[in-house]
């Protein structure tokens, strides 16, 4: 029963527009210009009407003035009033998946473009996001944003809330009622202009509203009805009575106040002109005991903060991430697996955001402070499209396979174009380097360095012996003319394209040489040159990183490959010995985008007893490499078969819901490769894997018997890395569930403080630790499912058509093993990560007068674990943007330095206005970084 006398009830109207889900983005357009259509008209009509809540992102108004420019001018009064309601992101990105800096960008781009169009929401609204990271309290506050409203991952047991990020700062929310966002649009709504309830579903021809369908063969055997004429299913008004009492008696149970808030939309929903009318007779139902009007979600809001801020009510603080797969009402359940449902879109936008985020822009702002112009516009264009496959749908994969296309066009565009950036980044600097003393015979290399701290490493290159140098026999020297050590792979005649914008294109034909050779001490954010020196004769390398047969051995890990394909590590500082690593499990999978179910019976496959083959392919002074192939025999796919005591018949794809299902006894083998790369003085084992996956429904992981007496998994988030346990206790929100899949950035650790090892990544996003005694790790390379969708309620229907969500073809993941001392703080995991991530560049280049001497740093962030994320141009003003933050739980005193005298610095919300000035010493800046704290830094030479 409600628990006050009298309730204030908010009536939202609002849509959740997906870009991409059901249809392609394409069609998804045309449906979007007949939505905003209907809608401005209806706000033109009847400016009475409250106002229209456009789901917290602009991306779909922006879609929408690209195809209807002429509509501007209305998009905007609509947008000044506060009549239509915009932003505060550009699109609605699934946080998990994504990167800390992509938030923020995404924050960023909403903000200026709902700026643009006459006022921005401060809502931090998320309606579909599958659980929020630690860290969103902070970036909204970085927004000026003090709100969180979000429905699934939480569980508490009112609507209001607190959610607590790990820096302390703290925003109120709602989870809404009992029906999250869809309350008042089921129990009164639909009801009466529909005559349905929420959980009617089918269409019946006799209702009428003229459906149309195109229905020629060559069309496909999917093609939809669209309904022509939606105002003719009648106004059954004898359902607000009894509509408005269900709704007050489930509804109110939720909030804590007399206030409550009911969202009138659905997924793709356009208003309806009708809406004011249905509030105005819901009010005459209900008399004078409750108030029921039109209102807005801000307006909400600042309601329930001020009953906050009063003592009114104490809500229940959240602390740190909100993932709990407890469901409250209706339609919250987590769907946490979409973190390994087509998981190439998970790679490339790992490999996309990588090159926009940490080598574009960054070399970009060198190049613009050393003179050139900073290409905004094309930063502006491949953000656009960046944050376009950054909606939950989209990137969590569970749209169709056009969606899935669409998608990876879209990262492959911006990874080309960034990396053209990043090169034309890099000529600028080269050509200010004084390389005057070099012969025009001579070649030097350039190693430039992504990262803002110094490193040293061996690194793999391609040099070219021009043809006329008679360079045959080289050393590779350093800047004193040390001789660096240099690990040569191979060599053959080659001819390479010059391009020059004012000749034809020529050709320079050459000896290429692939070899290793080591870099040390690259300057932060910068280079080095080295010079390839021409010799007489070049002794021939001696030394070995292989000790025995299927062993890689380097100063600090010993790697031994078993006989059963994993391996076995010591390490050496410690004297920790790490066994059983990296073997694979290959699992049925009858789940789908959302969600992994196993199969009702299921079979679970190892490599411990598959084929396996061992090969050394490489091994010198400096680098040894090896290669494992891995030949496991895997079912093809699931069989369904309807249940019976008796026994089984076969079934159809589409009964897959309702029948028993078991992997298939038909076979095929699948050819596993992994390929481990240790090189001298690294600290962790490098591996590529690769698979031609041919079979469906099934999940492959990679497993790590870790052998860490630890109570948790630490794991990295945006801007943040947060503790999970492996071992559930009642108190845990995991107890008595599956083993929960959970998601991580580009590291994972299992550390006692003493011992620890960590598994990066490059794009790979679902780990479990399962519970058992060597603490295994295993994480997840692919998932492949059946394609299904729900956007009929309740109803999962199967499109066997739609294959790219099997994940078939060829993959590839990047990965590597770190064992260290201490925990990941103390091993500086997150330097290691970029080293995984961020290879150093290497260039080759001739003589060329210059003012920059042959080594330098632009950027340089100490001490260790301070973590830079951004380093670009101003949005605004031209001024040099860096920001970092601090992972650990103690305050780092700190300094980031430039290549140049610093004029002014100062401190910056994440939306770069300028908060607190700071005192510049020569070409450097103090900082003081509060524990889990992001700053950002506004520097001007």
């Amino acid at each position: 029963m409600p628990k006050h006398d009298s309730y204030d009830i908010h009536v939202v109207s609002n849509t959740h527009w997906d870009r991409e889900w059901v249809y392609p983005s394409a069609e998804t357009r045309l449906l979007l210009i007949e939505f905003m259509d209907n809608l401005l008209k209806l706000l033109d009509e009847q400016p009475e009407f409250h106002s229209f809540l456009m789901d917290s992102q602009t991306l779909c108004v922006q879609d929408y003035l690209e195809w209807r420019p002429e509509m501007r001018e209305t998009v905007v009064k609509h947008v000044t009033s506060g009549r239509l309601v915009v932003g505060p992101w550009c699109s609605l990105p699934e946080e998990y998946i994504v990167s800390g800096e992509s938030l923020v960008r995404n924050l960023v781009i909403g903000h200026r473009v709902a700026g643009d169009l006459g006022k921005v929401s401060k809502l931090g609204y998320t309606p579909f996001g599958y659980g929020q990271t630690s860290q969103m309290p902070q970036i909204y506050q970085g927004f000026d944003i003090d709100t969180m409203i979000f429905y699934r991952g939480i569980n508490t047991k009112f609507s209001e809330f607190i959610m607590r990020g790990p820096d302390g700062s703290e925003v109120i929310g709602t989870r809404f009622g009992a029906v999250s966002r869809f309350s008042y649009f089921f129990y009164i709504y639909r009801m009466v202009a529909y005559n349905m309830t929420r959980d009617d579903w089918e269409y019946r021809w006799q209702r009428g509203a003229l459906p149309f369908r195109l229905a020629g063969e060559h069309h496909g055997h999917n093609t939809h009805y669209y309904i022509t004429d939606p105002d003719a299913t009648g106004w059954h008004t004898e359902h607000i009575e009894p509509g408005l009492k269900r709704l007050m008696e489930e509804e109110s149970e939720h909030f804590t106040t007399k206030y409550m808030v009911c969202m009138q939309g659905f997924d793709s929903s356009e208003p309806d002109a009708r809406e004011m009318a249905l509030v105005e007779l819901c009010q005459e139902a209900l008399g004078n005991e409750h108030n029921i009007f039109q209102s807005d979600l801000g307006s909400y809001m600042e309601i329930i903060k001020e009953a906050v801020k009063s003592g009114e009510i104490e809500p229940e603080i959240i602390d740190g991430e909100s993932r709990n797969p407890g469901a409250t009402g209706k339609w919250t359940h987590l769907y946490g697996d979409v973190i390994s449902s087509r998981v190439r879109l998970k790679i490339n936008n790992h490999k996309a955001e990588n090159a926009l985020q940490r080598l574009a822009e960054p070399f970009q702002s060198v190049a613009w402070l050393l003179g050139d112009a900073y290409p905004k516009t094309v930063f502006d264009k491949l953000w656009g499209e960046l944050v376009k496959n950054h909606p939950h749908d989209t990137i969590c994969g569970a749209g169709n396979d056009q969606m899935e296309k669409d998608a990876i066009h879209r990262f492959e565009q911006v990874q080309i174009t960034s990396h053209g950036l990043m090169r034309r980044g890099m000529q600028a600097i080269q050509k200010r380097i004084d390389n005057s003393d070099m012969g025009e015979d001579e070649v030097a290399i350039t190693v430039f360095n992504p990262s803002a701290f110094e490193r040293s490493e061996v690194v793999d290159v391609s040099v070219d012996l021009p043809g006329g140098t008679d360079i045959d026999h080289f050393t590779i020297r350093d800047l004193d003319g040390t001789v660096v050590d240099k690990q040569e792979v191979g060599r053959y005649p080659w001819g390479t394209l010059v391009r020059n914008l004012r000749d034809i294109s020529l050709q320079m034909r050459s000896q290429r040489v692939h070899c290793h050779f080591t870099a040390d001490a690259i300057p932060a954010l910068g280079y080095k040159t080295f010079k390839i020196q021409p010799e007489e004769l070049v002794p021939i390398p001696m030394g070995s990183m292989v000790p025995a047969p299927n062993e890689m051995e380097n100063e600090n890990l010993h790697v031994k490959f078993e006989a059963d394909g994993t391996l076995t590590i010591t390490h050496k500082d410690t004297k920790k010995v790490y066994s059983g690593l990296h073997y694979l499990e290959d699992a049925g999978e009858a789940g789908h985008a959302w969600m992994h179910r196993e199969p009702d019976q299921n079979e679970i496959i190892t490599s411990h007893g598959a084929d396996i083959s061992i090969s050394k392919i490489e091994d010198g002074p400096i680098l040894a490499r090896y290669r494992i192939d891995y030949r496991m025999m895997i079912p093809v796919g699931l069989e369904y078969q309807h249940w019976f005591p008796e026994g089984g018949q076969k079934a159809d794809e589409q009964t897959v819901d309702r029948s028993y299902t078991k992997r298939s006894d038909e076979r095929k083998e699948m050819l596993i490769t992994s390929v481990f790369t240790l090189r001298k003085g690294g600290k962790f084992v490098e591996v590529e894997t690769k698979v031609d996956n041919q079979c469906q429904n099934h999940r492959l992981r990679v497993c790590y018997p870790t052998g860490v007496e630890a109570e948790t998994v630490s794991a990295e988030a945006s801007f943040d890395v947060v503790e999970r346990p492996i071992f559930r206790t009642p108190e845990n929100v995991y107890w008595g569930k599956e083993s929960p899949v959970l998601p991580h950035y580009r590291f994972l650790d299992v550390n006692d403080g003493k011992v620890g090892l960590a598994l990066i990544n490059e794009g790979i996003r679902e780990y479990e630790a399962i519970e058992d005694g060597p603490r295994t790790i295993a994480i997840t390379l692919f998932r492949s499912v059946i394609f299904r969708q729900s956007p009929v309620i309740d109803q999962w229907d199967v499109f066997p058509e739609q294959t790219l969500s099997q994940s078939p073809g060829e993959h590839s993941w990047r990965y590597a093993i770190y064992p260290h001392k201490g925990d990941w703080a103390d091993a500086n995991v997150f330097e290691a990560a970029d080293i995984q991530n961020l290879p150093l560049e290497v260039a080759e280049v001739g003589g060329h007068e210059g003012d920059l001497p042959k080594e330098g740093s632009f950027l340089s962030i100490q001490p260790e674990n301070l973590v830079m994320t951004a380093m670009k141009r101003a949005e605004d003003r031209d001024s040099l943007i860096v920001r970092l933050f601090n992972p650990t739980d103690k305050e780092i005193s700190g300094k980031v330095s430039v290549h140049v005298p610093i004029k002014t610095a100062a401190l910056c919300n994440l939306n770069e206005d300028s908060r607190e000035e700071l005192t510049p010493d020569g070409n450097s800046v103090a900082i003081k970084v509060a524990k889990k704290k992001i700053i950002t830094l506004d520097i001007t030479v």
